[in-house]
């Protein structure tokens, strides 16, 4: 039978994931974008380029393993390379220059899962490749503990200078997009970085550089290997937010997200970027108006965010905090240092409006619904910070924050002016905003229907987004501000009077 033939085309996808030096690989993307296929071909130069290597192949149970992984492996690897193999007893595979493969099923201690006949964590690795990493049954200990296990120093004896002298002691992740801690321990750190942002997660060299790189393709950049039909029949089964996670394997794109219009690279905006562009309205005249919304928890956590709208529409939440195990007291005071960086930030004096709150601090019951003693909402009143009813209304809530998320081709950026802008955004240090808008989802019902109700856990600052915009307008309710044409005795003044708004503006950014 002959040997399948896999296409390479350079500059492609597979051809960057086979090129790559970097320590931690991910390959991802959409369905049959050659993900497996790039990982058993990478392997295989590894194997033979560092005899007598220790691989490792990885799935997240024994069942995938062997139907997939394995099977990928042993399609493309050449029957005259292989000394021994014995699936059955041990799910090794041994090369004729002494390289060892091993097919392995992630199992950390504690796991309940089918038996094997080795431990992960036993052994030295110089290379490990891990197939559909996304797979709820591994978890980031599981990662990391593998990550741990790469300190093979077998002999690179290849013609390359640029690979490793020796080891490799490289790790290369496949899957498909998901947001659960591949994304954001891994993914979104690495996104961050290339955004100018640098996530605490990301992991990094001693010079401070990323050691990963990822590499992501549709299915359509794997078509040199696929038959016609196949992407034909995918094109026809999925739809809308399925067919733009499945086929064109875009991290954002997620069946029942609540805000799938959300993009940290679009809605995140640096401390400078915010701090700037408030005191610049002082400076121009335009007084923003100060927005505080407040979330309870104590067990919980509590959430409350500071910010400000301005005279175009937008809506910027630039300051807050998520605690929990917090008692009243102290998050009043917490409440009260943001405020003062706010004040410290400009040097002008502001009125703070009443905090637009949960409804349930103005309830005097307990959690089995006893009366109690005072309300939360008395006790922040009575230490000077005034609270007033947040509308609640969930759906009203959702679609008003949907909307000010969405871009409006029509509407300029505060910040960079350009055309195409959405009308809410957020301070890139408030990262419990984003942890939890990027799993927000919309609930199920028993038929696996939606339901016009989002889950209701890790949603503290997504309420307290709903709060911050009671009084903010539909966007239907916008009136753009339109240019006032002055008389033509006065057109030289308005001209001089926007140079020098202009130039201020400049300068400022």
């Amino acid at each position: 039978m002959a040997r399948p033939v896999y296409k390479l085309e350079e500059g492609s996808v597979q051809w960057q994931f086979q090129q790559s030096r970097a320590k931690i690989r991910i390959m991802a993307g959409g369905f049959a974008n050659g993900k497996t296929t790039a990982g058993v071909i990478l392997t295989l130069k590894i194997a033979r380029d560092y005899p007598g290597a220790n691989i490792l192949l990885a799935r997240s149970t024994y069942p995938k393993l062997n139907d997939t992984l394995r099977k990928e492996f042993l399609k493309w690897c050449p029957n005259k390379w292989i000394a021994r193999k014995n699936l059955s007893q041990d799910n090794v595979v041994e090369l004729q220059n002494g390289t060892v493969v091993n097919f392995r099923y992630v199992a950390q201690h504690g796991k309940q899962e089918e038996s094997t006949t080795s431990n992960l964590l036993s052994a030295t690795y110089d290379f490990i490749l891990i197939d559909q990493v996304e797979d709820p049954e591994i978890t980031e200990k599981d990662f990391n503990d593998l990550l741990g296990r790469l300190r093979g120093n077998t002999i690179y004896e290849g013609d390359d200078a640029t690979m490793p002298t020796s080891g490799p002691r490289w790790i290369a992740l496949l899957c498909n997009p998901t947001r659960n801690w591949v994304y954001k321990k891994l993914v979104k750190p690495r996104q961050d970085y290339d955004k100018g942002i640098m996530n605490p997660d990301l992991l990094v060299d001693p010079d401070g550089k990323p050691l990963i790189e990822i590499f992501e393709g549709s299915t359509y950049t794997n078509k040199a290997n696929l038959e016609p039909d196949y992407i034909e029949t995918l094109e026809a089964a999925y739809k809308g937010q399925m067919r733009t996670r499945f086929l064109l394997g875009e991290w954002g794109a997620f069946e029942g997200l609540v805000y799938p219009q959300y993009d940290a690279g679009v809605h995140m905006l640096s401390r400078e970027e915010v701090d700037d562009y408030y005191t610049q309205l002082l400076i121009d005249g335009f007084a923003p108006s100060i927005i505080e919304a407040y979330d309870h928890g104590i067990a919980v956590p509590a959430c409350y965010g500071l910010g400000f709208a301005d005279h175009f529409g937008n809506a910027f939440v630039s300051r807050g905090f998520h605690e929990k195990e917090k008692t009243v007291d102290q998050l009043i005071a917490m409440i009260e240092r943001e405020r003062k960086k706010l004040l410290d930030l400009s040097g002008v004096v502001v009125e703070f409006p009443p905090v637009l709150a949960d409804p349930s601090i103005f309830r005097r019951t307990s959690g089995n619904s006893r009366t109690v003693g005072t309300t939360v909402a008395r006790m922040f009143h009575d230490k000077g910070i005034a609270v007033t009813r947040a509308n609640n209304d969930i759906v009203g809530g959702v679609a008003k924050v949907q909307s000010y998320l969405s871009i409006d081709k029509f509407h300029r950026h505060p910040i960079s002016e350009t055309m195409g802008s959405p009308r809410l955004f957020f301070c890139n240090e408030l990262s419990f905003i984003d942890n939890e808008i990027v799993d927000y989802y919309w609930k199920k019902d028993s038929a696996g229907e939606y339901e016009d109700t989002p889950t209701d856990r890790r949603d503290h600052a997504m309420d307290m987004i709903k709060y911050f915009m009671t009084h903010r307008p539909r966007l239907a309710q916008l009136v753009p501000i339109k240019p006032i044409i002055p008389p033509r005795y006065r057109s030289w003044q308005e001209l001089e009077k926007m140079n020098r708004y202009s130039r201020s503006h400049r300068h400022a950014a």
